[in-house]
């Protein structure tokens, strides 16, 4: 799970602490490091193996385990599982493990053909300094500046301290532990088009940031992903980036509605959309707001709830029927990536009854042809009403179950044939009553994908 490390103080900026951890290993003398950094934004999770011997793996945007070898020569491979469960060789190299180095395997492209690139970091730095390197893996023709700012953090008073090429192996600088802003122009501009937040850099440490596409709702927007001696990777959001926001109104009662959005005495309403539709997206400024939705004659249905957007974050806020406290609103945070290999489903489950008895959870099974429901493993084993989770499928079509279990007894509340999970992007999955369809449910799926892919 990727961790932000990131500690918030209430002042003019967000200030960040990048802490350089242990690995799961032990490092022992005349030994150093080996991980993988995947950069490989369709990927589905990679798997890193060291001589034969599966160690860990990530996602795109992440990093695996930094696992401790003796130094010497050693046999990678980085393999992925697909929808057979068979293991799939991506590629294979020899590495050479150095004593206090990590061999930092960098994963990028498409995934169809991807690059593999390796840096060598030293693990450490002298008491009172720390190391700092920028790996650029946006595309050939992107050419950046980063400027480094100390003080009062402000781009004027920012020096350049790299210039990075695609897939150039970084030159690292050594700087004095601190309070920094780390800001990205295009080589030779003085616009800035990524703004990192105050960072703290701790000392005897190395850091290498990766910059990559943010696939989030900046138009060819950036992220620095900042890799340290550590399993998790900071991520760092563009600070002057918005966040867009959609709706859906799922109750029958209301076919035609409308949301407005309200900061203060500032409000921005949608185009009028029918129930089990989403509405267009609309960019707004990081911040929290009071979210109302209206019928098509602007007139009041449900007001004041909460919904709150982070910089580059994509939301829907979904509004359903609670059958003891009626409208409510629910918050999903959509993910953008153009995944193709496999796809992130967020399944919401808005089923509270069947035939008269109340039901408190369902199981959602994605078979493939073939698969009954005892074989998958594409499976949320009991969603609660009113709740969502996200379940993971490969790229290929499914036959959908919502299932509720009485006294024992599975009942198959709905299914769905020929559900295509095959185009990039992720998916939103929507169950919930529908009293004009035979089986009285019915699913909506939405899919959720960056305009940049």
């Amino acid at each position: 799970m990727k961790s932000t490390l990131l500690k918030t103080i209430m002042a003019s900026s967000l200030i960040c602490v990048l802490t350089a951890c242990s690995s799961d290993d032990s490092s022992g003398s005349d030994s150093g490091y080996v991980q993988l950094y995947n950069g490989s934004y369709n990927s589905p999770y990679t798997r890193l193996f060291v001589d034969d011997t599966e160690r860990s793996g990530t996602n795109f945007g992440d990093v695996s385990t930094r696992h401790n070898y003796s130094s010497g020569e050693y046999e990678l491979s980085f393999e992925y599982i697909d929808a057979n469960d068979s293991y799939i060789t991506i590629n294979e190299d020899t590495i050479n493990i150095k004593n206090d180095y990590t061999q930092l395997v960098v994963m990028n492209g498409d995934f169809a053909e991807p690059t593999f690139t390796e840096l060598s970091i030293p693990t450490s730095a002298d008491e009172d300094d720390f190391n700092l390197g920028f790996f650029n893996i946006v595309g050939e023709d992107n050419l950046y500046d980063v400027y480094i700012a100390t003080d009062d953090g402000l781009f004027d008073t920012a020096e350049l301290i790299s210039t990075s090429p695609y897939l150039t192996v970084p030159e690292l600088s050594t700087l004095e532990e601190g309070y920094y802003t780390l800001y990205v122009t295009l080589s030779g501009s003085t616009d800035v088009i990524f703004a990192s937040p105050t960072v703290y850099f701790n000392d005897e440490a190395s850091y290498v940031a990766m910059i990559r596409p943010s696939y989030a709702t900046e138009e060819d927007g950036i992220t620095l992903d900042v890799v340290t001696a550590s399993n998790s990777v900071t991520q760092l959001n563009h600070q002057d980036a918005e966040g867009q926001l959609r709706f859906i109104n799922t109750i029958d009662d209301y076919p035609q509605t409308q949301f407005k959005i309200t900061r203060g005495t500032t409000t921005n309403n949608t185009e009028v959309v029918a129930s089990d539709q989403y509405s267009n997206y609309i960019n707004m400024s990081p911040n929290s707001y009071s979210i109302a939705m209206l019928d098509e004659a602007g007139d009041k249905i449900v007001d004041n709830f909460l919904l709150t957007l982070e910089r580059e974050q994509s939301a829907v806020g979904v509004f359903y029927k609670d059958k003891e406290y009626g409208p409510r609103m629910m918050t999903l945070e959509e993910n953008l990536t153009p995944s193709s290999y496999s796809h992130a489903v967020t399944v919401v489950n808005l089923i509270d009854s069947y035939a008269g008895q109340n039901i408190d959870e369902v199981d959602v099974y994605f078979t493939l042809n073939g698969e009954t429901v005892e074989d998958t493993s594409n499976v949320i084993d009991g969603i609660d009403q009113y709740d969502q989770e996200e379940q993971v499928v490969d790229n290929e079509i499914y036959t959908t179950y919502v299932v509720f279990e009485d006294n024992g007894q599975q009942i198959v509340l709905l299914q769905q044939s020929d559900m295509d999970f095959t185009k990039e992007g992720n998916y939103i999955l929507i169950i919930e009553h529908d009293d004009a369809a035979d089986s009285g449910f019915k699913m909506t799926l939405e899919r959720t994908v960056t305009e940049q892919s």
